[in-house]
């Protein structure tokens, strides 16, 4: 992707490709970023009269001011001058100049490092379920290595924490290596008699 793509995830509003292929408008990065400093609050910063604080979320506010920081210092060094508006604007402004090959390829790594920095702080990835007691039908093994770790895990979480549609879940082996997906992994769960099984029948999973 290129600094363009990277930019406009970073200020505009955007489409992105859930795990089963479909897209969905997502808001721009910075704009949720700069949300999470204040969570719950959509106002302007100081609470009511007389109320309590509003709460900082202390690394949203700190990695804000790292990417504006580093975007301003940026723009001097290509420029021997300050910007003076926001920081939306300045993305916008590297996006759209002429930049030498050597700043364009810096300002391309570094944004999709700010995108990687706000997804993982919002979003954290939930861990793969750990399918714990169920032998690997393609080696046979339920743990392996010296820390004898669970063989299958079960990967059923979106980018936000939230539960895919079964024909998206995937289930991989530790071990072997081996992986199954998609209609698949409904198969297996209900072989491997798994209380997986009930979600892929229409239970809920807890």
């Amino acid at each position: 992707m290129t600094l363009t793509d990277h930019v406009h995830q970073l200020v505009r509003d955007h489409l992105k490709l859930d795990r089963d292929g479909k897209p969905h408008a997502v808001p721009a990065l910075l704009a949720e970023l700069r949300a999470a400093v204040t969570p719950g609050h959509a106002g302007s910063a100081g609470g009511s009269v007389g109320g309590p604080p509003i709460p900082i979320n202390p690394n949203a506010l700190d990695l804000l001011a790292e990417i504006e920081a580093e975007a301003r210092r940026c723009y001097y060094e290509i420029t021997e001058r300050g910007w003076q508006t926001t920081l939306e604007d300045l993305l916008r402004a590297f996006a759209e100049k002429n930049l030498s090959p050597e700043w364009d390829a810096y300002l391309t790594h570094v944004s999709l490092g700010w995108i990687d920095q706000i997804t993982a702080l919002l979003w954290p990835e939930k861990p793969r379920r750990k399918l714990v007691g169920k032998t690997c039908p393609s080696c046979g093994q339920s743990v392996h290595g010296e820390e004898r770790k669970t063989t299958l895990t079960l990967g059923c979480w979106d980018d936000q924490g939230n539960m895919r549609p079964i024909g998206t879940w995937d289930i991989e082996c530790g071990a072997c290596d081996a992986g199954w997906s998609g209609e698949q992994v409904a198969y297996l769960l209900r072989a491997l008699d798994t209380p997986g099984s009930r979600v892929a029948e229409g239970a809920e999973v807890m």
